[in-house]
């Protein structure tokens, strides 16, 4: 598959090495080349240098031909532009964003944008371990 991933923080950083360790073709895009360069020598995907929901970046990384963008800035605003410029203008079928804020979880809703919500990920993690030790 070809996935676009947005962001390269932490998050974005690991799943573009596991998914590009996977197999899978990579794109990674971020406006900090010291991110870019984090990746290291190792990671064999496309790294792109620029502002994140911008047309020309988005066709440098390949976005005509994604079959993912995964928007996993630390920026609630950001995934949301760049989700809806991915799925509006270019059509991308499948588009995931990292939800930072818990209380901006209605407005992806609202726009109809799948997300991933890691403080609510990880509260049920803890839950069940605290769950499960009490058995």
């Amino acid at each position: 598959m070809y996935i676009i991933i947005v962001g390269c923080g932490r998050l974005g950083g690991t799943l573009s090495e596991e998914l590009s360790d996977a197999g899978h073709n990579v794109s990674v895009i971020d406006r900090e080349g010291s991110r870019l360069e984090a990746l290291g020598s190792g990671f064999n995907g496309l790294r792109v240098k620029g502002i994140e929901y911008d047309s020309k970046v988005l066709k440098e990384a390949g976005i005509s031909r994604a079959d993912y963008l995964i928007a996993a800035t630390s920026d609630d605003n950001l995934n949301i532009t760049v989700s809806l410029v991915a799925k509006e203008t270019f059509k991308v079928r499948r588009v995931i964003a990292r939800v930072n804020e818990p209380s901006k979880k209605s407005v992806y809703e609202l726009l109809n944008i799948q997300t991933i919500n890691p403080t609510e990920l990880i509260s049920y993690i803890i839950k069940s371990r605290i769950e499960g030790n009490s058995r």
